[in-house]
């Protein structure tokens, strides 16, 4: 493979993909001069909060995409246009409007979909594959297998098997009745849930369980959590689990204590128990809407946005306990070798691999691999070669506007 082919230009400008960052002038459209496609919609057109800042509250983290810098007299710019190092005063840090993050992600995910890595065999073999990330067809394809993984795992380990789906959600409207920042949000449902969970060790401490943790939009962009878990026991009653709820609303000011029901014995739709759940894996990606075959940029905007924010906070849609993963691992295991977990024998290696700093290769590491030699990225037709480079999200904080999104305390 040649050298990599570089286009000049003025600015030099980032294609970050995944784990991948790809430099270079013509990694993508000028970002100065790009164009949205024409099937974009405009900021009104989109649900929700899309004029406000994705985010005020300081300290938020967000990929550089989502944040900017003033860099004169009401004039602000997209961090990635900037050279801070030829600043002589460091510039204040800000969240960039929603409607600006859902185009960066657009564009980013157009990115993928012209893009793909070339990698080089010990053998001088060149092999491409394509450039894929969480919000594609084949992350959905293998979340799906997963949980079905997770299905299989939990009914062949768990004697009795019961299923309980948790729902926590928050005010989309803060104090004054504004839209609330979306980023901001999605912080206090995902913050309050760490602290719930906490309860709901307590409250399950006499029995086996494994937990799915996935995030879910609303119509108007926001995101809610649904906790899919499933106990090894015959029946639970759902007042079981008011301590968990109550540990939540009572740490999350925009929570409230109707929304979650807990002004009912049962719990209403908040707590949901299912002793005779067919089949688990259905049960849970009915909540994420994972497995259908239109691509994200087909989805409605709503749900866009949804991904917009998640992407801009490098926040997990779709997540799992220690345990379940390790019931998923065995599972796969099992699958693909047909021997049961048990039998897979020393673990030295694995514990081996454990020990390694990241980005270190081991000692005993073979001269002749597999490398990655370039990113090929066709932009008018024509196939442009970049470097790969490692890392890929490059993120840090805002500096925040305080009392620009006050909560709304809900009763």
């Amino acid at each position: 493979m040649g050298k990599a082919r570089r286009a000049s230009g003025k600015r030099k400008t980032t294609l970050r993909c995944g784990v991948v960052a790809v430099s270079g002038a013509d990694s993508r459209q000028s970002k100065n001069n790009r164009q949205e496609s024409s099937d974009a919609p405009k900021p009104r057109e989109l649900p929700g909060p899309s004029l406000r800042p994705v985010a005020v509250r300081e300290g938020t983290q967000l990929r550089d995409e989502a944040r900017c810098v003033k860099v004169g007299a009401g004039e602000t710019m997209p961090l990635y246009q900037v050279d801070l190092d030829e600043l002589t005063e460091q510039p204040e840090r800000q969240a960039r409007a929603t409607h600006q993050v859902f185009t960066e992600w657009r564009s980013w995910m157009r990115d993928y979909q012209n893009s793909h890595i070339e990698f080089n065999s010990p053998d001088g073999e060149t092999v491409r594959a394509p450039l894929e990330n969480s919000y594609q067809k084949g992350y959905s394809d293998r979340y799906y297998a997963r949980l079905c993984d997770f299905e299989r795992g939990v009914s062949r380990e768990f004697d009795n098997l019961t299923t309980v789906m948790l729902t926590f959600t928050a005010s989309h409207r803060n104090k004054e009745g504004r839209w609330r920042c979306p980023a901001d949000h999605m912080r206090d449902v995902i913050d309050g849930w760490d602290t719930a969970r906490k309860q709901l060790y307590h409250v399950l401490d006499e029995y086996r369980w494994e937990y799915a943790r996935i995030l879910e939009p609303h119509q108007d962009g926001y995101g809610h959590l649904h906790i899919g878990i499933a106990v090894d026991t015959d029946g639970l009653p759902p007042q079981m689990f008011r301590p968990v709820m109550e540990s939540y609303v009572e740490n999350t000011k925009s929570a409230g204590s109707d929304a979650h029901s807990l002004n009912r014995y049962d719990l209403g739709d908040t707590v949901s128990v299912n002793n005779d759940v067919d089949s688990l894996s259905s049960y849970l990606a009915e909540y994420i809407g994972l497995y259908n075959d239109e691509t994200a940029l087909e989805r409605p905007w709503s749900e866009q946005m949804f991904y917009a924010i998640t992407w801009a906070t490098n926040s997990r849609r779709v997540d799992f306990s220690n345990g379940a993963q390790q019931i998923i691992a065995d599972e796969q295991w099992r699958r693909e070798t047909g021997l049961r977990p048990e039998d897979r024998g020393s673990c030295e290696a694995s514990e081996m691999d454990a020990e390694t700093t990241e980005g270190d290769a081991p000692a005993d590491a073979p001269e002749d691999s597999w490398t990655a030699e370039n990113i090929c990225t066709v932009s008018q037709n024509e196939p442009n070669y970049h470097p790969p480079e490692p890392g890929g999200k490059l993120t840090g904080p805002i500096d925040g506007r305080p009392g620009a999104d006050p909560p709304k305390f809900v009763e």
